[in-house]
C-alpha cells in the first residue's frame, strides 16, 4: 500500500525551456517538476539529485522522439523507476512519430488492436491448465528436495552404526535385508514428514497473508503426479541405500558412488527439449527409464501428451526398479560387511546385484 501511494519525482528540463506538465503528459506513481532557471544546466542537476532535492532529472531534447534519445540523472544506476519511465516516454515518442506521418491517434491504436487466439484442442487429454502445470512442478521440486533430506540422514545412520559396529551385532539378530529395509523405509518417512512440514508451512503462509486462490485442477494429474512422487521417492532411496551398503564410510566413498547422488537432476537437463517436443519418440523413450519418469512423466502429462499405457508402463517399471534395487541393497549390505577397507568398483557392484 505504501509502494502504491509512493510518487517518484523528476525534474523535466526541455530544450525550449517549457513547463514539464507541457512537455510530458501525466503518468500514475510520477510528479513532473520544473525546475527553475539557475539549475537547468547538467551539473546543476547532478548536484540537486545528490542533494535528494529530486529522484530523478529529465533532460528532454526537441528531437527525442526522432533521436530516440534522453539524459537520466540518477542517484544509483538502474533505479526500479526506470523502466516504468522508459516505457511512458517511448509511448509519446511513437505517438509523435505517427503523427508526423499524418496518422492520427485512433489510426495508431488500430495499428496495434492486439489479435487473440482462441485455442481448438484436438485431443481431450491435451487440455491442461495452468494450476496443473504448477501443481507438477511442485512435485518435482519437492521430489528433489525431499530425497536430498532423506538421502543426508539415510548416509549419516548407516555409516555412523558402521563405524560405531552397531551393524554387526544387530545383523546376528536379523536379517541383512530387514536391517536394509528398515533404514529404507525409516528415512523415507523422514523425507515424508519433511514435505509435510514445508507444505504446512506454505499453507499457513497462504493464510496469514490471505492469499486468493482460484484453479482447477485436473485430478488425473494431480493422482499421477502424488503417485511418481511416492515412487520416485522410494526408487531414490533404494537406490541411495545399495550405495551407502557398500561403503564403510563417507570419507571412503569413491567417484562412482558419488556420481550416484547427482542421478536425480539428469532429468530436468531434458525438460526444456522435452517441452518443445513433448510428442518425439525419443522423449517417449527416455521419460520411461525408471530413474527419470518420475520428473518426465508428470511434466510431459501437463502438455497433453502422455497416454494411458505411458503411466501404466512408468509406474511399473519404477516401481519394479525399486524392488530389484531394495533387494540388491539387502545384498550388498550383506556382502560389504565382509570388504571393510576395500572401495566398490562398478563391475562389482553389477555382480553383487545380479547374485540378489
Amino acid at each position: 500500500s505504501r509502494d502504491a501511494r509512493a510518487t517518484v519525482r523528476v525534474a523535466v528540463v526541455t530544450a525550449d525551456g517549457g513547463e514539464a506538465a507541457a512537455a510530458l503528459p501525466p503518468l500514475a506513481g510520477f510528479q513532473w517538476l520544473t525546475p527553475p532557471p539557475q539549475e537547468r544546466g547538467l551539473e546543476a542537476l547532478e548536484q540537486a539529485v545528490s542533494a535528494r532535492r529530486f529522484e530523478g532529472a529529465l533532460l528532454l531534447p526537441a528531437d527525442y522522439a526522432t533521436r530516440g534519445g534522453v539524459q537520466l540523472v540518477v542517484r544509483r544506476s538502474n533505479p526500479g523507476w526506470k523502466g516504468k519511465l522508459e516505457q511512458h516516454l517511448h509511448a509519446q515518442a511513437r505517438a509523435a512519430r505517427a503523427a508526423s506521418l499524418g496518422l492520427a491517434a485512433a489510426d495508431l491504436e488500430r495499428l496495434d488492436a492486439a489479435v487473440h487466439a482462441t485455442e481448438v484442442v484436438s485431443m481431450p487429454q491435451g487440455r491442461v491448465s495452468r494450476a496443473d502445470r504448477v501443481a507438477a512442478g511442485v512435485f518435482m521440486s519437492l521430489l528433489i528436495m525431499a530425497l536430498f533430506v532423506s538421502a543426508s540422514y539415510l548416509a549419516i545412520g548407516i555409516t555412523g552404526e558402521k563405524q560405531a559396529r552397531v551393524t554387526e551385532v544387530v545383523v546376528s539378530a536379523i536379517r541383512p535385508q530387514a536391517w536394509t529395509d528398515g533404514k529404507i523405509a525409516a528415512y523415507t518417512v523422514v523425507g515424508l514428514a519433511q514435505v509435510a512440514l514445508w507444505c504446512l508451512a506454505a499453507a499457513a503462509m497462504l493464510l496469514f497473508f490471505r492469499v486468493p486462490l482460484s484453479f482447477r485442477l485436473s485430478p488425473a494429474v494431480l493422482a499421477v503426479s502424488a503417485l511418481m512422487f511416492l515412487l520416485g521417492l522410494a526408487l531414490y532411496m533404494a537406490l541411495f541405500g545399495l550405495v551407502l551398503a557398500t561403503i564403510k564410510d563417507l570419507q571412503s566413498t569413491s567417484k562412482f558412488q558419488a556420481y550416484l547422488y547427482f542421478l536425480p537432476l539428469i532429468p530436468f537437463f531434458f525438460l526444456a527439449p522435452m517441452i518443445r517436443a513433448p510428442d518425439a519418440p525419443w522423449v517417449m523413450v527416455v521419460s520411461q527409464v525408471p530413474f527419470f519418469a518420475p520428473f518426465l512423466i508428470p511434466g510431459r502429462l501437463t502438455l497433453g501428451a502422455v497416454a494411458w499405457w505411458e503411466v501404466a508402463l512408468a509406474v511399473a517399471l519404477v516401481a519394479g526398479t525399486a524392488q530389484l534395487l531394495r533387494l540388491a541393497a539387502g545384498h550388498a549390505f550383506r556382502v560389504g560387511m565382509l570388504m571393510y577397507g576395500k572401495e566398490l568398483s562398478l563391475p562389482e557392484l553389477i555382480r553383487w546385484s545380479r547374485q540378489a
